[in-house]
């Protein structure tokens, strides 16, 4: 899964959409013993993390390893096929509260060898989100526009904040990406794309009805916060 950019010119913002299907099929291809594409790229302590690795089809993951491994434990293993070559797979990684911040090193081990290492890091304070609530999310319209409280002790957040989103509209390909949110006395607004937009490209993301929707928001620092989860139905 490639880092693939669009620009969105509803409110004016920089939309980065992480679509492995988005990209044309002769691209789609992961390349061997390389992690494509992998989130979230932070650890939180104290919280199970769901973390998604996206690597090629045809060399099935068995496990990852995550050093320095001391207050780390990982559990569980699900993959979902991305149809273009790529595999989607979900670790359940659980870092003890009082682990050591700093950066860790990802590797997947797979049945022809290791990955090439790409880091993980757990930082030294956490943004806190929650309350996420979906403010509207119609069919015809071409974003979904959500809102949620935000707190940051330890760090700030900037007035258009980095969050990031995870949204899965049925089986297939999830839609996730990066959009720039307006942090204002102490919540953060924030506009993601309606899947139904992204119906054009090649292995488009799944757009029915029910979803199920992940977010987290970045600081000033560059620290995420922790993951907020809701779902909602497409009026």
């Amino acid at each position: 899964m490639r880092l693939r950019t669009r620009t969105s010119v509803g409110g004016g913002c920089l939309v980065a959409l992480l679509l492995g299907a988005g990209a044309p099929a002769g691209h789609a291809q992961q390349a061997q013993g390389v992690i494509g594409s992998y989130y979230p790229t932070q650890l939180i302590p104290g919280q199970a993390t769901v973390l998604h690795l996206a690597l090629g089809r045809n060399n099935p993951v068995q496990s990852i390893d995550i050093t320095p491994s001391a207050g780390i434990r990982v559990s569980g293993m699900t993959s979902r096929d991305l149809n273009q070559g790529s595999v989607w797979w979900e670790f359940t990684v659980t870092v003890a509260k009082d682990a050591v911040p700093g950066p860790r090193t990802l590797v997947a081990v797979q049945q022809t060898g290791r990955t090439a290492p790409v880091t993980l890091t757990i930082p030294n304070h956490v943004p806190a989100i929650s309350t996420l609530r979906v403010v509207s999310a119609q069919t015809s319209q071409p974003t979904v526009d959500l809102q949620f409280t935000a707190a940051d002790q330890g760090g700030s957040f900037s007035a258009t904040p980095l969050v990031w989103f995870l949204l899965s509209c049925g089986p297939g390909q999830p839609e996730a990406g990066i959009v720039r949110g307006r942090f204002d006395n102490g919540s953060i607004r924030v506009s993601i794309p309606n899947p139904r937009t992204l119906a054009g490209h090649a292995g488009a993301p799944a757009a029915g009805n029910h979803c199920d929707l992940q977010v987290r928001a970045t600081d000033s620092s560059g620290t995420d916060s922790n993951t907020a989860s809701t779902a909602f139905d497409f009026k």
